[in-house]
């Protein structure tokens, strides 16, 4: 076959039109490496050669696309390759040649991450170790890149979120906002010891006015259905439950 003449798809591929009517799309580097504009001829042999050199570069460009839209760490690229289909040989190919350009690089990708974290969420650390695992970031690239976050950072995030949430608070009592503050912080990835810490820093306020607003409110709840000395215990009970003290 002959190639009769050729145009610009897009960057970096070409379509070929053929003395036979059939048109191919080739990559620039499969026309350069086997100089199909110069000899201007593809025989029967030699298409299937060009077309399986052509899936790798397909394959190489979507991924680069790919990480020009958002940067990804290489386990989670792969995995969505392997989700366009492509087969083992194109994503390995396609890998080797991210990795020698410098577009692909876990242990950079992981040091960004972090920061971008730290400067834009309240996790902890533990949550942002998770997350990197999940994206298929290596044990070793996650711990490294976590040292960049440290314990002051992350201490000081810390004492910020549960002043915030002392000073919302009115209806919780200073115990029972403790135990809430601990089951939320741990589920944001900070450590037991740290949010302890971070606790016996906090500046809590007199919960009295809360306990005071609280037992009105369940005289008058549940006065509908108790009266006397068992309205009282039972209101007691509930604002014990509710964690708060009732010795007075």
């Amino acid at each position: 076959m002959t190639i009769k003449m050729f145009k610009m798809k897009q960057k970096g591929l070409y379509e070929l039109l053929m003395d036979n009517g059939n048109t191919y799309s080739f990559y620039e580097e499969v026309i350069l490496k086997y100089e199909l504009l110069l000899s201007k001829e593809i025989d029967n042999k030699q298409l299937p050669i060009l077309i399986k050199e052509n899936k790798k570069y397909e394959c190489y460009y979507k991924a680069l696309a790919r990480l020009n839209r958002k940067a990804e760490a290489k386990n989670s690229l792969v995995r969505y390759l392997l989700g366009k289909e492509y087969n083992d040989e194109d994503i390995e190919f396609t890998i080797e040649k991210l990795e020698k350009q410098g577009y692909l690089n876990d242990s950079n990708y992981a040091s960004s991450y972090v920061n971008n974290k730290v400067l834009t969420t309240s996790w902890g650390k533990g949550k942002i170790k998770k997350q990197l695992l999940q994206k298929g970031v290596s044990e070793e690239d996650s711990i490294n890149a976590l040292e960049l976050y440290s314990k002051d950072i992350e201490l000081e995030k810390l004492v910020k979120r549960i002043n915030k949430k002392i000073s919302s608070n009115h209806d919780k009592s200073n115990k029972m906002l403790k135990l809430k503050l601990e089951r939320d912080l741990i589920g944001e990835g900070f450590s037991k010891e740290l949010i302890n810490k971070a606790l016996s820093e906090a500046e809590f306020n007199d919960d009295r006015e809360i306990a005071k607003r609280i037992y009105e409110r369940l005289v008058a709840k549940l006065g509908r259905k108790y009266e006397g000395k068992e309205l009282v215990y039972k209101v007691k009970q509930k604002m014990i439950l509710l964690g708060f003290d009732v010795s007075d």
